[in-house]
């Protein structure tokens, strides 16, 4: 199997368990373990962190690739382009990278909190997700590196 297509599985892995991820927060929502009145959406709140550590990470080094961009887009329904990436790193990379460990660890507390198979299954798919960016990007640079160790760790 190829580069490509162990991304694409990836991808495709990505997407089953963030929808596996989806139905246990609708279940914790519906047995109320979840105040939705009071934090929102439970799936919504995860995604915010998910996200937001990604797109953390793709910023990182200053350098956004085409392959990582598209598999933002694929893993999430984005419709990022590189300027659009770029940009983003011109205004937000340092808030991004300071933030993306602490939400990460916040959300995986909050989750175990309302249930524990959502924040494992969250722990997982950052993971996955991480995988998927440095083994899209055309090099991993070392404060890339340092941001996938960090983020993993608070996803422990």
């Amino acid at each position: 199997m190829d580069n490509n297509e162990t991304l694409d599985l990836l991808t495709r892995q990505f997407r089953e368990r963030y929808d596996g991820m989806a139905e246990i927060c609708a279940a914790a929502e519906e047995a109320g373990r979840w105040d939705k009145n009071r934090d929102g959406s439970m799936e919504g709140f995860a995604f915010a962190a998910l996200s937001g550590a990604i797109l953390s990470l793709i910023v990182s080094d200053g350098n956004v690739g085409e392959r990582e961009t598209a598999y933002l887009n694929s893993a999430f329904g984005f419709d990022y382009t590189v300027d659009d990436l770029l940009g983003l790193f011109r205004f937000s990379a340092s808030d991004l990278r300071e933030n993306a460990v602490q939400n990460v660890t916040d959300t995986v507390r909050a989750l175990d909190e309302a249930d524990p198979a959502a924040g494992a299954e969250f722990c997982t798919l950052l993971k996955l997700a991480c995988r998927i960016i440095s083994e899209s990007d055309d090099g991993v640079a070392e404060n890339e590196r340092a941001l996938i160790s960090r983020l993993e760790e608070a996803a422990e």
